[in-house]
């Protein structure tokens, strides 16, 4: 088996260049990158290196072996993490979401979870299946179906936009309104919705938004958008 350090030497001499840089970023001795690198080419039985007076470049082989060894390197940390992090899942539950609402839900009961759960800030992630299966997150809320054999999935209910709008408001006096109607008005809207905010400024490109952590009585002049989770 291949030693990691030596493995290591070489991707980070394909990166520098030169036995000198590699021994600076590495910390080590110019001899002791010499000996490293000899050694693995010994231990795979090609040619890694041109040798030429006092310049040393990878062959093409060599190249190909710090690619590879560089895809190898990080496979290994990515073992490490899922590791770690599934490790970390057996004493700690941890919670996240891509949409606002049920954390929303579950902050109002946090005095009633188990001690072992954590609510982590709303993610933004395009590979929720994986943040899943390296253990980064026990249950994960999303948009959508995570479609993969080893995660589960379940439906727990419709998160829905609504909008509060002054009583004064024309708007305000009718059952359902459009987008286009909400048009050149101006809104508080919370700073953590997540997808919400792409597609209401989208959908209502001539709108104003004023980003709030919390919405008060500075938001009364505003129409203000909030989250419900059915």
């Amino acid at each position: 088996m291949l030693d990691t350090y030596l493995l290591k030497e070489l991707v980070t001499f394909a990166q520098a260049g030169t036995l000198a840089q590699t021994a600076r970023l590495l910390n080590v001795t110019q001899p002791t990158v010499t000996r490293g690198l000899q050694k693995l080419e010994s231990e795979l039985g090609v040619t890694l290196f041109d040798r030429q007076p006092n310049r040393l470049s990878l062959t093409a082989t060599g190249k190909l072996a710090a690619n590879e060894a560089a895809t190898l390197l990080q496979a290994q940390q990515l073992a490490v993490n899922r590791i770690h992090n599934f490790d970390a899942s057996q004493r700690v539950l941890k919670v996240g979401a891509i949409l606002p609402g049920p954390l929303a839900v579950l902050h109002h009961f946090a005095a009633e979870l188990p001690q072992n759960v954590t609510l982590l800030p709303l993610v933004d992630t395009a590979t929720p299946a994986e943040n899943l299966l390296n253990s980064e997150y026990s249950l994960l809320f999303t948009n959508q179906p995570v479609v993969d054999s080893r995660i589960e999935n379940q439906l727990v209910g419709t998160e829905r936009l609504a909008v509060n709008l002054n009583q004064f408001m024309f708007q305000a006096n009718q059952s359902t309104i459009t987008f286009a109607e909400l048009n050149n008005l101006s809104f508080v809207v919370l700073s953590d919705i997540g997808p919400w905010r792409d597609i209401i400024q989208q959908q209502i490109p001539k709108a104003k938004f004023f980003l709030s952590k919390r919405t008060g009585r500075a938001a009364r002049n505003y129409a203000i958008f909030r989250l419900s989770l059915l």
